[in-house]
């Protein structure tokens, strides 16, 4: 009976100990599946982080965006006297426009809509070549309160804008693209034959018309208001860098400058879905 017993108590412990060893197995198992779920520094195959893969993805990720801009567009006197031998002022404008933007990474993809008066100096206008001393006609350009007529133009353009990290919220923006430019509205001009003494370097009043007190003479013999005959579609060509800074993940704020067709330099804002 004792013998029985002691078996029975030696088969007891044995399997209360092997139970114990097998529990201790499981949850040792158990414990290490649950270490390596928690552990986001775990290496894949590939050696990448897990953690810094899911950063890269996130990167990678691409976002659209809505955005304004608000420019000024600026043509300076010394531009325009590269093709023309006289002009009486430089021409600033502000545009305003809408942007469509992809984004993935650093580089954004952007659709651009943007309309602005382009309203040249009221003056004397004297073409390359010509010499108003020899008898050679002058232009006297109208501002759109003299003519009545104002002119403009509606832009679409597809820009390519790279961005270098400066610090976690600010990057050095850069990039350039093509579009087009529809005119709008109307230049007028009064075609002046300019009085004695009149020349290039100082044209007024000798090539002024009547109507502004000038001693000019209309070469229609009456003041008659001449169209420009200026082509309907122009090419856009942007030039483009300035600073993006982000107050936040999904929100841009531009400052920018550089060549669209005319130099220009402005603002603009993206939110980012």
């Amino acid at each position: 009976m004792r013998f029985r017993l002691a078996q029975l108590c030696a088969v007891t412990v044995a399997s209360g100990v092997a139970s114990g060893a097998v529990l201790a197995v499981v949850t040792s198992g158990q414990a290490h599946a649950q270490a390596a779920l928690d552990d986001t520094s775990t290496t894949p195959a590939s050696g990448e982080p897990v953690g810094v893969a899911a950063e890269e993805k996130e990167k990678d990720a691409v976002e659209y965006g809505v955005g304004i801009r608000l420019r000024n567009v600026r043509v300076p006197q010394f531009e325009m006297e590269l093709f023309l031998e006289r002009a009486p002022g430089g021409s600033s404008n502000v545009g305003f426009g809408v942007d469509l933007t992809r984004r993935r990474g650093s580089v954004e993809l952007q659709l651009g809509f943007e309309y602005e008066n382009i309203t040249p100096a009221e003056g004397v206008w004297i073409a390359s070549g010509d010499n108003v001393a020899t008898g050679d006609e002058a232009d006297y350009l109208l501002s759109p309160d003299s003519s009545g007529k104002t002119l403009g133009w509606f832009t679409i353009e597809f820009t390519f804008l790279n961005h270098a990290p400066i610090t976690k919220q600010l990057a050095f923006r850069y990039g350039g693209g093509a579009g087009l430019g529809i005119i709008t509205g109307e230049l007028r001009r009064y075609n002046i034959i300019c009085a004695p003494g009149a020349t290039n370097s100082s044209p007024e009043p000798d090539c002024v018309p009547p109507r502004f007190g000038g001693r000019g003479s209309y070469s229609e013999g009456t003041e008659t208001q001449v169209k420009y005959n200026l082509p309907p579609v122009f090419p856009v060509v942007n030039a483009i860098i300035g600073l993006q800074y982000k107050p936040a993940e999904k929100v841009t704020i531009n400052l920018e400058g550089g060549i669209r067709t005319l130099f220009f330099f402005g603002l603009s804002g993206s939110y980012f879905f």
